[in-house]
């Protein structure tokens, strides 16, 4: 049993978005937000009743934004004992997860160095694994590459501003899956704009839902509804843009080719939301929906600042597709807890950024979720340097 056992999570570039996705995820499995401790910005502890190894396991095999799961060490030379125990060569690396300090890479150099020497000692053949120069954690690379949660072990140093505990990584993000879904797959169209696979499942995970039918109604190449079906939906895609549609069914047979969604359902159809037929609105009324979760077509991709009056038509399309939907939404949606996950661009230009508040989208039938998870900060994806900013919205029917 892992009652006594307290597991890690480890946020990406995005700890909010992370958490709130976490968050989500666990309440799936009974599990509340006050039972997962904040432990730094980018360290999440869960020690609950019942949350075995496998949940633990199944829980970050679903994250999109979470780059490392393991187990708190009780005592850390019991953990050691056991590997100086072994015959075969050991292969470890050791790893500070936040807060870090100046001096701490010669801190994991010479902790390296101790625990080889206990190796040594115990006639036991090791390797031990630096973290790249001018960083302090391996990444998911450098872990897969060198075998070392098959050969050995991850040590990591969970830091806050008070407190310094030990774990072991069990698992880290498979960094590859997402970057064949992201550049391999048998249509894209970059004109129109691509969402990153990560950002597309945390956005399937925030409905905290793990099974129903999930719609997106600006599909495009058909991220959402891959990460969808991948995460156990059915899935409705589509688009105004017949090209896309027709791509979009055919990424689903790529990702379909080992039988990785086989027994999900999924239908492509072509659908302008602001002329929307009755035939199609009749259907989709008798199509029990649990959850709509969309990015809408932004525009074409910026390298820089662009006019306020760009921005200005590119927000009023923006908000123009959204009131569309939202009218459509409120007679389709009728059960208290549908869940609508949407995404609002902010544009920068030379005098700041310019977007639109939420509230000019939504009657009193929503709920914004956001801070539930997040208090007085918003949920943000943003690259460095991006022109556009992606302004996530969390929304459950009351």
């Amino acid at each position: 049993m892992s009652d006594n056992k307290t597991f890690f999570y480890e946020a990406g570039s995005f700890p909010d978005l992370s958490y709130t996705e976490l968050c989500c995820v666990l309440s799936c499995y009974g599990i509340n937000k006050e039972d997962i401790n904040r432990f730094s910005n980018k360290l999440f502890l869960i020690r609950k009743e019942n949350f075995t190894d496998s949940i633990a396991k199944t829980v970050f095999d679903r994250l999109g934004g979470c780059v490392r799961y393991g187990v708190l060490l009780e005592d850390l030379d019991s953990f050691l004992d056991k590997y100086f125990q072994k015959e075969e060569k050991v292969v470890f690396g050791i790893s500070i997860l936040d807060h870090t300090k100046k001096e701490d890479y010669k801190f994991v150099k010479k902790l390296g160095r101790q625990i080889k020497d206990g190796f040594k000692e115990n006639n036991v053949s090791s390797r031990f694994v630096l973290p790249m120069k001018n960083n302090l954690s391996l990444n998911a690379a450098q872990i897969d590459k060198n075998n070392i949660l098959t050969k050995g072990f991850e040590l990591t140093i969970l830091r806050n501003n008070t407190q310094e505990i030990y774990g072991q990584t069990l698992k880290v993000q498979n960094i590859e899956e997402y970057a064949e879904r992201d550049m391999d797959k048998p249509f894209t169209d970059v004109v129109m704009g691509t969402l990153p696979p990560k950002l597309a499942r945390m956005m399937v995970n925030f409905t905290s839902r793990n099974k129903g039918i999930l719609w997106d109604p600006f599909c495009g190449s058909g991220t959402i509804a891959l990460e969808a079906l991948l995460s156990g939906f059915d899935v409705l895609a589509s688009d105004i843009d017949y090209k896309a549609v027709k791509g979009v069914k055919e990424n689903i047979s790529w990702l379909n080719r080992d039988g990785l969604i086989d027994g999900r359902e999924y239908n492509a159809f072509q659908m302008d939301i602001t002329k929307a037929n009755k035939g199609l609105i009749s259907k989709l009324k008798k199509t029990n929906i649990d959850a709509v979760v969309c990015e809408p077509f932004m525009g074409p991709p910026q390298k820089h600042p662009i006019s306020e009056q760009l921005a200005d038509e590119l927000l009023s399309n923006v908000e123009n597709l959204y009131k569309h939907l939202f009218t459509l939404l409120d007679d389709l949606l009728s059960k208290r807890g549908e869940m609508v996950v949407i995404i609002i661009p902010s544009y920068q230009t030379k005098s700041g950024f310019k977007t639109f508040s939420i509230n000019k989208l939504i009657t009193n039938r929503w709920k914004l979720r956001n801070s539930y998870y997040v208090r007085d900060r918003g949920l943000k994806w943003s690259r460095k340097n991006s022109i556009i900013q992606r302004n996530i919205y969390i929304l459950e029917r009351s």
